[in-house]
């Protein structure tokens, strides 16, 4: 029997080791199949039948793995729109430069009555932006310095 405690918000269950081979069993079928073939069917004590949704199924199989690894599973709940002190330390930025990124409109963001509240896949998009700005920077400054063909 696997055991749950909730630790600082995120629940962990710690998987047994008949649930283990268990997982295992059930994940070797994963391998047997494309992932856009695999469905997983819950069914009820009636005979009635559910398919999983596809993207559901996707995190049942990830769980799965996790179980069939021995791994201790732990789940949060995050919540979709994030405080500006949040957001901030989600970026790794000043709250004050958060600010100044959302009035400018380069970070969209809204208002809880007088609170500014952003939403987290904008702050992924950004941070996915901005590694990506990043990356090009860095390309450009190494074709510029091998463009120097210094010498050693």
């Amino acid at each position: 029997m696997s055991t749950s405690s909730n630790i600082q918000s995120v629940q962990t269950i710690d998987v047994s080791s008949s649930q283990s081979t268990e997982a295992r069993e059930v994940t070797r079928h994963f391998e047997k199949a494309s992932p856009d073939d695999l469905r997983i069917r819950i069914e009820s004590p009636t005979g009635d039948t559910i398919t999983v949704p596809e993207s559901l199924s996707e995190l049942l199989q990830a769980v799965l793995r996790l179980a069939a690894a021995g791994e201790t599973v732990g789940i949060t709940r995050l919540s979709k729109s994030l405080t500006s002190v949040e957001a901030a330390k989600f970026l790794g930025m000043s709250r004050p430069t958060l600010m100044k990124l959302a009035s400018s409109g380069e970070i969209p963001s809204h208002k809880v009555g007088s609170h500014t509240r952003f939403d987290r896949t904008d702050l992924q998009a950004f941070a996915e932006q901005r590694t990506q700005k990043q990356r090009k920077s860095f390309d450009e400054l190494r074709a510029f310095e091998d463009s120097l063909d210094f010498q050693e």
